[in-house]
């Protein structure tokens, strides 16, 4: 599950920060539900993940790592380096890294208090690296 702050594509002009954060449950790299309040952007994002069939696709996962951003602006290109994680579902750019499976479409999203665990063992909690 990720807890989703912000997103990318349009979803970003139109809804800015997501507050409360936007849950995303996934199962085998693909998102198995979507849950927020808000009917309008639940609508938007199950339309967006419609669009293909690997549209709900993990496609790109990346731990942001400038321990020197204080916060989230709202300015996507910046924000994905702040600590926590940016996952995008859809297109992997397999051009670029190889992956056997492409969509048309690509979203990213960010959750800046993530907790990550890498072989059993936090690697960061709530946001904060403890290593």
């Amino acid at each position: 599950m990720i807890a989703a702050e912000e997103m990318g594509d349009w979803f970003t002009e139109k809804y800015g920060m997501l507050s409360p954060a936007v849950r995303f449950v996934m199962k085998a790299g693909r998102i198995v539900s979507v849950e927020t309040a808000d009917t309008h952007l639940d609508a938007d994002i199950r339309a967006y993940l419609a669009q293909d069939p690997n549209s709900s696709r993990v496609g790109e996962f990346a731990i942001g790592t400038n321990v020197g951003l204080s916060e989230i602006v709202g300015n996507f290109l910046q924000d994905e380096k702040f600590p926590g994680v940016h996952i995008a579902f859809g297109d992997p750019y397999g051009f670029e890294t190889g992956a056997d499976w492409d969509c048309p479409w690509h979203v990213d999203v960010l959750a800046s208090h993530a907790t990550i665990s890498v072989d059993g063992r936090n690697i960061m909690e709530y946001g904060r690296f403890l290593v």
